[in-house]
């Protein structure tokens, strides 16, 4: 939630508007704005993950009043002197800002930016972690690189005696909040006398920190993720660009494997007056979308009949055209788009294997089984680290926001298992099944097809694979008439997934259609879960054709 005073956002506007315009534009462009007493609440979008200031939330109102806020938009490189070793938390990004004057009563918004980021876009440190410095205060060069918990000891942030490594992950709140991010070694910032500047993500040094004096700063992005660490890093950016000049620090890294390749260069689209109206059912003309891009800080150039069209770097939300078009549609007025009928009708009817997968649902809750829509959308991690199996012929996703969401699901089961280590203080036995369509890799990287699997899934201390298997031959039996149903031993392909012995191949005719088994320890335990799980999972598709 960003709240402002109305008098706030007009002093930075240098307009004075009313609560009414407010409303007005916020719904235009998608803001979800609640009007308090004399104060302005916007709750935070999922889609625009740049507006985290007053500052980036006034260029919105600005952009539609053609406005243009004062703020430093080159960004150049400099080289202090910064080393970066690998270590469990590898991913780091620095910047540089030289203040228009000293922080003031800005410094309040700049640790606001900071944990917003921190909190939402970072997942709570996860993924990435920002640190404030004092610039003029970094004795350079310094260096990121594991240390020895014992070698651990500075005055931590808003304490006035120093602490040893053990003090600070027990004692203080910080400590007890995100200690359990810590990789395996601690990671820690020095400075060229060896004084420990931040153990990231938990603390920073207290002599190193921020105030109101301060006239230059250095942040820094750290994480585990080199697509998050650089999204923050590009948001981080454009928000400080009002308060001052930002600079993107070099750094010098000891494994090509741990750079995040950051750019602030983005992709740019090609855009037509045919492609526009052909998304709005509006003809607007080629000056027009220049001039409302333009505004909206995008750069436009003239190519031919199209238009090059290259989105704002801190813009993570713009993957497509179609991203461009509403943006235009949101300065124009969703009131000005034509309401155009569709010119043709069709009559609505049932998929062909509808009445099967109903059937197939009842019987299973029958069983006393829930179903559950597991996520379509999921990441590496989940889908074959965590279950042991060959990452193969599964479709990645291109223009990554985060990596939480990097393919789509090839297997079921990985996704029922982490709603059940979700689901922990829950009763067991836990017996769930879902029927979900799954996308996989044809014979080439441009051929996809949609498959629908069925897994079954039992977790609780009485589980086995042979009542499971007689429940997946009753099921097929009763609702696809099918009897030509078998088992065999599934051999070395899931050696490491299921526990020795207890896997298995399942198989119509001689044709293989899924697998079942016990999950190997392994497996449950890299899901948190410490009952046993068995599960089925086979293609419906070859079945009900």
């Amino acid at each position: 939630m960003l709240t402002y005073t109305i008098d706030e956002m007009n002093k930075l506007l240098g307009k004075k508007l009313s609560e009414e315009k407010y409303e007005n534009i916020a719904f235009k462009y998608g803001l979800d704005l609640e009007v308090g007493e004399s104060a302005l609440n916007f709750e935070l979008t999922s889609d625009r993950t740049d507006i985290v200031s007053k500052y980036s939330l006034a260029c919105i109102f600005a952009s539609e009043l053609g406005i243009k806020l004062k703020r430093d938009i080159s960004i150049k490189t400099e080289n202090p002197g910064i080393f970066v070793e690998k270590t469990g938390r590898p991913f780091v990004n620095l910047l540089h800002v030289s203040l228009n004057g000293q922080l003031g009563d800005n410094l309040d918004e700049v640790i606001k930016i900071q944990e917003r980021l921190d909190k939402n876009v970072g997942r709570n440190r996860k993924k990435a972690a920002i640190g404030l410095f004092d610039y003029g205060k970094i004795n350079f060069p310094i260096k990121y690189h594991e240390e020895i918990g014992d070698n651990i000891t500075f005055v931590p942030l808003g304490y006035s005696t120093k602490k040893n490594y053990k003090d600070i992950i027990g004692e203080i709140k910080q400590g007890h909040e995100y200690g359990d991010l810590l990789p395996e070694k601690p990671v820690v910032w020095s400075d060229k006398t060896g004084s420990i500047i931040a153990l990231p993500p938990i603390i920073n040094s207290d002599y190193h920190s921020i105030n109101k004096t301060t006239n230059e700063l250095l942040v820094d992005v750290t994480g585990n993720d080199p697509v998050t660490v650089n999204t923050v890093t590009k948001i981080l950016a454009y928000n400080l660009q009002f308060l001052g000049h930002v600079s993107l620090l070099k750094v010098n890294y000891s494994s090509k494997s741990i750079s995040t390749n950051i750019s602030f260069d983005t992709h740019a689209f090609s855009l037509n007056e045919d492609t526009v109206e052909s998304l709005l059912g509006l003809r607007v003309n080629k000056g027009e979308i220049k001039n409302i891009l333009s505004k909206m800080d995008y750069f436009v150039r003239e190519n031919s009949k199209d238009l090059v069209v290259k989105p704002p770097f801190y813009r993570q939300d713009v993957m497509h055209q179609v991203d461009i078009i509403d943006d235009i549609m949101r300065c124009i007025g969703i009131d000005k788009i034509p309401k155009i009928p569709p010119n043709f009708y069709t009559e609505g009817g049932f998929l062909k294997n509808h009445y099967t997968l109903n059937n197939i649902r009842e019987i299973l809750v029958g069983f006393g089984y829930q179903e559950i829509d597991v996520n379509v959308l999921t990441n590496e991690k989940y889908q074959f680290e965590n279950t042991f199996l060959k990452g193969k012929q599964y479709v990645s996703l291109l223009h990554l926001k985060s990596g939480d969401v990097t393919m789509t699901s090839k297997n079921v089961f990985p996704e029922l298992l982490r709603l059940v280590s979700n689901n922990l203080h829950k009763k067991f036995p836990q017996n769930l099944f879902s029927l979900s369509e799954i996308t996989e890799k044809g014979d080439s990287d441009t051929v996809f097809e949609n498959r629908t699997k069925l897994c079954v899934l039992s977790c609780g201390k009485d589980v086995n694979v042979t009542y499971l298997l007689s429940i997946i031959k009753k099921v097929l039996g009763d609702s696809l008439l099918i009897k030509d149903i078998s088992a065999g031993y599934s051999g070395q392909e899931f050696s490491m997934t299921f526990i020795p012995g207890r896997g298995y191949n399942i198989y119509f005719g001689e044709k293989t259609i899924g697998i079942a088994g016990e999950l190997h320890p392994r497996v449950i335990n890299s899901f948190g879960i410490e009952l046993p799980v068995t599960f089925a999972e086979i293609y419906i598709d070859e079945l009900s054709a």
